[in-house]
């Protein structure tokens, strides 16, 4: 049986496919995960590791009831950069509507 539909576990799932996506360089499946209307202020002010991702690692993922937070950190040529997102569920679909840096050494969803 798969994870129930707003789970944390099938948060999870979305947010390590998500994270695929992005290092996978998938731009239209990425922006497909985005809510209605966050894209384009979503990016707005955030280090983004850019089109040659060379790895990501999830962090922490952190759910409470129809909210969500993922971290992961993304590895790109000569730099690390951490990248906090959050999700929203909106009956049938977990969507990111928030994004953010978060410092490496920190380990966890604030």
């Amino acid at each position: 049986m798969g994870a129930a539909p707003g789970s944390p576990e099938e948060f999870a799932a979305c947010y390590q496919r998500h994270v695929d996506l992005v290092v996978a360089g998938d731009q239209a499946g990425v922006l497909a995960d985005m809510a209605p209307g966050a894209v384009p202020a979503v990016f707005a002010g955030v280090d983004l590791p850019g089109a040659q991702v060379e790895a990501a690692e999830v962090v922490a993922v952190q759910v409470d009831g129809a909210r969500a937070v993922g971290r992961a950190r993304y590895r790109a040529p000569g730099r690390e950069i951490g990248l906090e997102s959050h999700w929203g569920y909106d009956g049938s679909a977990w969507k990111a509507d928030g994004l953010a840096n978060f410092d490496l050494a920190e380990s966890g969803p604030a």
